[in-house]
């Protein structure tokens, strides 16, 4: 019997090459990550930025409700309502006459606050002023109170 050989297949091996690539190379994986590394850096710096303004917001919109309470309180219990500002400590309280005052709201250190202190009366009408807060930036909110009325307004300046 003769044995007989069968011819060897040559097989092709597909090897990468600069042009032809079905792969990712480290150079460009590397690129990709430094890329999204940035864009994460940004967002988060974004998001610093803007929690600072919406604090600084809240604590503007929070003196302009309190003294909106203030003249509400006088008029429906009949009686002078204070809303006392202490600069040096940069906070600010309800006096409702003798010894009963509302809690302090303490305001932080980087947004000064600046004002006098109001007084509203029963009839709706107030000693009227102008408190202001401002933040590092030197952006302002006002809270106008109006003498007669004594209703008050909020403007960012």
């Amino acid at each position: 019997m003769a044995e007989t050989e069968l011819p060897a297949e040559k097989v092709r091996i597909k090897t990468s090459t600069a042009g032809n690539s079905n792969g990712v190379t480290l150079l460009e994986l590397l690129v990709v990550l430094f890329i999204i590394g940035l864009a994460t850096a940004m967002v988060v710096f974004s998001a610093g930025r803007m929690r600072d303004n919406s604090v600084f917001r809240e604590e503007a919109r929070n003196i302009y409700l309190t003294v909106k309470h203030a003249r509400e309180v006088a008029i429906l219990e009949r009686q002078d309502v204070a809303l006392k500002i202490d600069e040096e400590a940069n906070r600010y309280w309800l006096d409702y006459g003798g010894a009963k005052t509302s809690e302090m709201h303490v305001v932080p250190k980087k947004y000064p606050l600046s004002g006098k202190n109001l007084y509203f009366f029963p009839k709706g009408n107030s000693s009227g002023g102008l408190i202001e807060i401002k933040n590092e930036k030197g952006q302002k909110y006002a809270i106008e109170v109006d003498q007669v009325l004594g209703t008050s307004s909020i403007k960012r300046l």
